[in-house]
C-alpha cells in the first residue's frame, strides 16, 4: 500500500511538471533539421512527436527529462496541422504510409524535371508533357465558355453549352474513357445537364470556392441519370472547375490524389462520393504544397497536380 502511495505521488508530480501536452508544436534543441515537431502523446516524461522534416513513419519517443524539448514560437505548421490519423504498433505511434519530406518529394521531382515546371520536359507540347496540353484545353474554355457565354448559353442553347463543354474535356485524357462516355450520355438529359451546368456557373462566379456553391454542384454531379457507367465520380465533378479556373481549382483523381495525401502524410478525409469535406481538404493540400514549391516557382493548380502525380510515382508507370 506504502508503495502504491509513492507511485500515486510520482506520477502526480510528474504529471504537474509536464509542459507538453497533445498537438502543440515543439522544437528539438540539438536537431534543427528535423524542423518543428508536433506532440502527439505525452507519457510522464516520455514525449512521443512527429517531426515535420524527418522522413519516418514513426513518432520519435524523446525524454523530455533528458532532452527538454522547446516550445516553438510559431504554434501552428501546415504540413502539421493536417496530418492523417496516426496507428498504433507495438505501443508506438506512426503514420499509416511512409512519407516524403517536402524536400524528399522536391528532389524527386527535380530527377524528372531537373528545371522544375520550366522544364520543357515538363512544359511538353499536344502530344507529350505535363502542362501544355491541359492549358489548351483551359484557353479553349475561356474562349469558348468564358466571359459570360456559359450564362448565356445556359440561358439561350444549353444543348451548345453542353458541345462546348465537351470539347473541353476531349482536349485532356483526364478522365477514363467510361467516364467520358458516361458524362456525356448524362448530358442528353436536358434538365439534368442545365443543372450541372447552372451550377457549374455558380461555383465559378465566386473567388473563393465555399460550401454554400460546391454542395449544390457535387449534388448535381450525383443526379446526372447514369445508365452506361459510373457519372458520380470525383474525376466528372473536378474537371471542368479545374480546366475552367486551374489558379484556383484542383483535379481530383482518386488513386493518384489519395497516394499522393498518403505518402506526403497530409489528411484528405477522403469520401468516394463528391462532397465539401474532401474538396476542400485537396484545396488546403494544394494551396499548402503550392506555397511549399515556390522554389519550382508553380504558375498554378496544374503545376501542383502534376507535381502530386509526379510525387506518387505516376510518372514512372508511363515511362
Amino acid at each position: 500500500m506504502k508503495h502504491l502511495k509513492q507511485f500515486e505521488m510520482y506520477v502526480e508530480l510528474q504529471m504537474s511538471e509536464n509542459k507538453y501536452e497533445l498537438g502543440m508544436i515543439v522544437v528539438h534543441p540539438a536537431r534543427p533539421k528535423w524542423g518543428p515537431g508536433k506532440v502527439v502523446r505525452v507519457e510522464y516524461d516520455k514525449v512521443h512527436v512527429i517531426w515535420r522534416d524527418l522522413p519516418e513513419q514513426e513518432a520519435k519517443k524523446i525524454v523530455s527529462s533528458v532532452v527538454p524539448l522547446t516550445l516553438a514560437p510559431i504554434q501552428h505548421d501546415p504540413i502539421l496541422d493536417n496530418l492523417p490519423p496516426l496507428v498504433e504498433e507495438d505501443g508506438t505511434l506512426k503514420l499509416p504510409a511512409e512519407r516524403l519530406t517536402v524536400k524528399q518529394a522536391v528532389e524527386q521531382f527535380r530527377a524528372i524535371f531537373p528545371q522544375g515546371f520550366n522544364d520543357p520536359k515538363y512544359l511538353g507540347n499536344s502530344d507529350y508533357g505535363e502542362r501544355t496540353y491541359k492549358w489548351a484545353a483551359h484557353e479553349l474554355f475561356v474562349a469558348t465558355l468564358g466571359n459570360g457565354q456559359l450564362r448565356d448559353l445556359i440561358a439561350t442553347d444549353t444543348a451548345e453549352a453542353v458541345v462546348r463543354v465537351e470539347r473541353c474535356v476531349g482536349r485532356v485524357n483526364l478522365l477514363y474513357p467510361t467516364e467520358a462516355a458516361a458524362l456525356r450520355d448524362a448530358m442528353k438529359d436536358g434538365d439534368a445537364a442545365r443543372n450541372f451546368l447552372s451550377t457549374l456557373a455558380d461555383l465559378l462566379d465566386t473567388d473563393r470556392p465555399n460550401e454554400e456553391l460546391f454542395a449544390p454542384y457535387a449534388k448535381a454531379v450525383i443526379d446526372l441519370p447514369a445508365e452506361r457507367g459510373r457519372v458520380a465520380t470525383w474525376p466528372v465533378a473536378t474537371i471542368m472547375p479545374y480546366l475552367a479556373q486551374p489558379n484556383r481549382h484542383m483535379f481530383l483523381k482518386p488513386t493518384i490524389t489519395e497516394k499522393a495525401a498518403s505518402v506526403l502524410a497530409f489528411n484528405l478525409n477522403y469520401q468516394p462520393t463528391p462532397n465539401w469535406l474532401t474538396y476542400s481538404s485537396l484545396l488546403r493540400m494544394s494551396e499548402v504544397y503550392r506555397d511549399k514549391l515556390q522554389d519550382l516557382v508553380p504558375r498554378d493548380m496544374i503545376d501542383v497536380q502534376s507535381f502530386f502525380w509526379i510525387t506518387c510515382g505516376g510518372y514512372d508507370s508511363i515511362q
